[in-house]
């Protein structure tokens, strides 16, 4: 089975800021799964209004993003509203709930759907697993953003891993950062516990070919 592999690098930086969600009527799309459909809601211009980041974020961080390759997003806690595609949550907690706002994708530069997502946040870990990728993140500790370089401690493993083109190979590399690899004192996981004021990096690998009959995602 043939590959081609595109890879992408991603240091994050996570800070907890105060969130608020409104009840605003969703927009709706379908996307195509295997014969299927699935029910895409896409948040409002509202509800994209509030996934904007802090103001005092932005002015932190102004200089870090005007360099070439940078940029800033939210994520809200995935609290389970759309976990089942067969079943509307019609609850106080849901109605406030945000659509996309757990997902977002680095490829696409936009929040997005759970399966398609480089990375999403749920019960308090960052989780890079989305379809057909292989995610793998590293907390590097309370370093600056901006001191963050290539050569930085705890990135030599990211850039060294070398992503196999054959899907079994690809499978059993999916299933050792599933349990975690230790090199030293740094762990690199699918998951992480997400820390405030701690310092990320995540390399995600995309598989991707012209004829996929199918998606397909190992559980967690």
């Amino acid at each position: 089975m043939a590959f081609r592999v595109i890879t992408t690098c991603v240091i994050l930086l996570i800070f907890l800021s105060q969130t608020f969600a409104q009840k605003m009527s969703p927009s709706l799309t379908v996307i195509r799964r295997t014969g299927s459909f699935i029910l895409r809601t896409k948040p409002t211009k509202e509800q994209k209004k509030q996934l904007l980041p802090n103001s005092l974020d932005l002015r932190k961080y102004e200089q870090f993003l005007q360099q070439p390759k940078t940029g800033i997003f939210r994520l809200m806690p995935d609290i389970g509203c759309t976990e089942n595609i067969n079943v509307i949550r019609a609850d106080e907690v849901c109605l406030k709930f945000i659509p996309e706002s757990s997902y977002y994708s680095f490829r696409k530069k936009e929040h997005t759907i759970e399966m398609l997502a480089d990375i999403r946040l749920k019960s308090g870990y960052l989780v890079s697993d989305g379809i057909l990728s292989q995610g793998i993140l590293v907390n590097l500790g309370e370093i600056e953003l901006e001191k963050v370089v290539p050569e930085s401690e705890g990135l030599k493993f990211l850039s060294n891993f070398l992503p196999s083109g054959n899907s079994v190979e690809a499978k059993k590399q999916y299933l050792q950062m599933l349990n975690g690899v230790k090199v030293g004192k740094y762990e690199y996981k699918h998951l992480l516990p997400m820390v405030e004021n701690t310092t990320y990096a995540l390399r995600v690998i995309a598989y991707i070919r012209k004829c996929f009959p199918h998606f397909s995602r190992l559980s967690l």
